[in-house]
């Protein structure tokens, strides 16, 4: 089942939980003003770093097709719901843009 990740737009720097497929997970997620980009980091339950610095660009594999231990069973893919194809600015993350989770066949729910 594809899940939309819950960012909260207008704020530089937070963090928030979320269970992606039947795992529980934290995201550091920040503003980086210099860029005028969003980056998270994916982080397990238990605060152990899974990846950092990926960078919300539309059109791409969020955090690639990672192999690493403990990343989610899927894809993370930024879309922009105007169909205008923007990045999300700082006000756009959770509005505009949103990052949805896109487990691989097979995986579970």
């Amino acid at each position: 089942m594809i899940q939309t990740l819950p960012f909260e737009p207008s704020t530089p720097s937070y963090r928030v939980s979320t269970t992606l497929g039947d795992t529980q997970y934290l995201l550091d997620v920040h503003w980086n003003e210099r860029a005028e980009a969003w980056y998270f980091d994916i982080l397990a339950a238990d605060e152990t770093r899974i990846r950092s610095g990926i960078k919300v660009v539309l059109g791409t594999f969020l955090g690639g097709r990672c192999v690493t231990p403990g990343f989610p069973d899927g894809v993370l893919v930024a879309t922009d719901t105007s169909g205008e194809g923007r990045d999300a600015g700082f006000d756009d993350l959770g509005t505009r843009v949103v990052v949805l989770f896109i487990p691989y066949e097979g995986s579970p729910p």
